[in-house]
């Protein structure tokens, strides 16, 4: 579950790439709503709580997540966007690396 997990990061920071490069529209922030939504029920299946290593990132990027969706929910019901309507909001949590890069520490 950790390499779909790795997966889903790399699709979702591809995915995050595309929206910035190609003007922050709506297209690319559902695409991206979609995987962080995927990265979200994964971290619910895995069983992060007994690794000492991984609970704290694992926590971050479930917070990250969650109050980016939340936000995100909130701004798409409100402006009702078109696929190439800029689609820009704030008030979460940066993203956080730290997971990333210990998973792919762990499967080298």
């Amino acid at each position: 579950m950790q390499e779909e997990l790795l997966q889903l990061l790399k699709s979702s920071k591809k995915t995050y790439d595309d929206y910035i490069l190609n003007g922050k529209i709506f297209l690319y922030a559902k695409s991206l709503r979609l995987i962080n939504g995927q990265i979200l029920d994964l971290i619910k299946k895995l069983n992060f709580e007994k690794n000492n290593e991984l609970k704290k990132p694992f926590f971050a990027l479930k917070q990250h997540i969650e109050e980016w969706i939340v936000i995100w929910d909130k701004e798409q019901l409100e402006k009702k966007p078109e696929d190439n309507d800029v689609f820009i909001f704030n008030g979460y949590k940066k993203y956080p690396k730290d997971l990333e890069l210990l998973l792919i520490s762990r499967t080298k």
